[in-house]
């Protein structure tokens, strides 16, 4: 998924859906196998910065990252615009 498919998926965020988007990439208990992105780093992130922070944070596994956080945040809605980057469709 390239990163400008990501940004759509960010832009369909609410701004309290963005803010605790942001907040389960700070947290390693949700993440597990990913490093948390300081927060820091996140604390005036737009949804720019936000891609650009997860792609050199997590180079190619930004999909994965995204797909967890879309489903630790009920937005399976958004699991289906380009699999939630994960190429999992319909997994549950």
């Amino acid at each position: 998924m390239p990163s400008e498919v990501l940004m759509d998926i960010l832009r369909h965020l609410g701004n309290e859906e963005f803010k605790e988007y942001k907040w389960y990439l700070q947290k390693h208990d949700f993440l597990k196998d990913f490093p948390p992105i300081p927060k820091s780093r996140l604390e005036e992130a737009d949804r720019m910065d936000t891609v650009d922070l997860m792609v050199q944070t997590y180079s190619h596994q930004y999909l994965e990252v995204n797909w967890k956080i879309l489903r630790l945040m009920n937005r399976n809605d958004l699991l289906g615009t380009s699999d939630g980057g994960s190429g999992r469709r319909g997994e549950v």
